[in-house]
């Protein structure tokens, strides 16, 4: 969910390039064989540029058999030996059905979250499913368990429903700015994904 540089992964021992965009999921990438899933970048080697350039592993997946899945990173403290962790979700029709949200807390703080009348307790990296609501609209309303204050509400927006879709929904900590050094808010990033039943009544995502 943030930037950072380039990143790679191996399969057949061939680099793929990772494209990654804050609005969207990337397109659907092969899996190796093993199922294990190292991203890293490259820099180029400070000694010599015309040698091969230097890889640094920045996070490490385990995959199981179906699929497909999202990986996600999440930045570790520092002096960590890996820069980043990763948390695996299946994101197969099976896992994650059309007319239901997917809810993820990105923050650092635990989340109770309210939607469509249904009520979510998240620890950070932790996820809740919700079936729409038969109205056409819904609220979303956040509270984080913030140490020094409380319980805060930290967002309350209005969230859109619909047929044969299912949305995905990271709850993230609003960056610090020099104008709001600790800031409290959340922001709620939204993925809608289209979902198509053919001829033969099989689903697929579009």
């Amino acid at each position: 969910m943030a930037s950072f540089e380039t990143v790679l992964f191996d399969i057949d021992k061939e680099p793929v390039v990772l494209r990654t965009s804050l609005g969207s999921f990337s397109r659907l990438y092969p899996a190796p064989k093993s199922g294990e899933v190292v991203f890293y970048k490259e820099t180029p080697n400070p000694e010599d540029p015309n040698l091969p350039p230097i890889k640094t592993t920045l996070a490490q997946a385990k995959l199981s058999d179906g699929g497909p899945y999202i990986i996600l990173l999440i930045r570790n403290p520092e002096g960590s030996i890996l820069e980043y962790k990763t948390v695996v979700m299946d994101h197969s029709l099976e896992k994650f059905p059309a007319n239901t949200y997917r809810v993820y807390n990105f923050s650092k703080r635990q989340l109770a979250v309210q939607l469509a009348g249904k009520n979510l307790l998240l620890n950070t990296a932790e996820s809740g499913s919700i079936p729409y609501p038969e109205t056409s609209k819904t609220w979303l309303k956040v509270a984080a368990n913030d140490q020094d204050e409380g319980w805060l509400v930290v967002r309350s927006a209005p969230q859109t429903t619909g047929n044969n879709y299912r949305t995905t929904l990271f709850l993230v900590d609003i960056p610090p700015s020099k104008r709001d050094p600790n800031p409290l808010g959340i922001i709620d990033r939204e993925m809608r994904e289209r979902i198509r039943t053919d001829d033969q009544g099989r689903q697929y995502v579009r």
